[in-house]
């Protein structure tokens, strides 16, 4: 997959057919998830700054503080945008379970020999020496070992933050084991971190990485074109061509039955 054989006429015909790669729904839930993490991680960041666990200079706690209009009121919308946001993800994950989420886990996290072989070339890549890509699906290797970690990030943040979001019912429930709402914070904050890491390499390959720059726009218009999925996502890109030929003689069969019936 590192080097595309194609004629410039068809490199031309390639860029500009246009897949679609995500849906409305998908795309919503990205921007709305990217939204909350900004908002979540400036007024956290603006808490800490006032607590035990100070991660952010001065000037910014006092900035948020004053946005908000004191502690207590920046930790009232720190704690209600988090547990929306919790509604919103578990929200999505119910209700489509099986048709959306056990497929996306299926084929979009499950690691195959060509993903581990992905990683192998391009450590060649980035060290300079001779690669060759193995095919990827809709999601390459990277983007998956990503995908593990916002799974595994997020659910430990919406439990630990409801732990600290309901101290006094939690305390009352495991009879006053002070040690949960004591782990729950450094747990919180560690998963943040975690979480944020990934993110920062995310967005950089996203938005700022060259060959990547059609994935980051895909996430406003949902589409890709035909030369970037053939070259970066060549199984989905050849499951996306099967699938559509197979609809258009399926069109075509049913026209020509309605023709010979009228």
């Amino acid at each position: 997959m590192g080097h595309v054989s194609f004629s410039l006429r068809e490199r031309k015909q390639l860029r500009q057919k246009m897949l679609t790669k995500h849906h409305l729904a998908n795309i919503l839930t990205h921007w709305f998830n990217a939204a909350s993490w900004a908002f979540l991680l400036g007024t956290g960041l603006a808490i800490l700054g006032q607590r035990v666990y100070q991660a952010a200079p001065g000037a910014w706690s006092d900035v948020v503080h004053n946005l908000f209009g004191g502690l207590a009121p920046l930790i009232t919308w720190h704690e209600s945008w988090g547990l929306l946001w919790a509604f919103v993800l578990t929200f999505n994950v119910l209700v489509g379970f099986r048709k959306y989420f056990l497929p996306f886990g299926a084929r979009r996290m499950m690691l195959t020999g060509d993903d581990v072989e992905w990683f192998k070339q391009y450590l060649r890549k980035l060290l300079g020496f001779k690669y060759e890509l193995p095919p990827q699906d809709d999601y390459n290797a990277g983007q998956k070992v990503f995908s593990y970690v916002v799974v595994l990030g997020t659910v430990t943040i919406i439990l630990s933050g409801m732990v600290m979001s309901f101290s006094p019912q939690v305390m009352r429930l495991t009879g006053g084991a002070q040690w949960i709402i004591q782990w729950a914070m450094p747990v919180h904050f560690s998963a943040v971190g975690m979480v944020v890491a990934g993110l920062v390499v995310h967005i950089y390959m996203g938005a700022i990485f060259p060959e990547e720059r059609p994935a980051f726009f895909s996430m406003f218009s949902g589409k890709v074109n035909a030369l970037y999925a053939y070259a970066h996502h060549r199984k989905w890109y050849e499951r996306y061509v099967t699938e559509e030929k197979a609809w258009e003689r399926e069109q075509l069969a049913q026209k020509v039955t309605e023709q010979i019936e009228d």
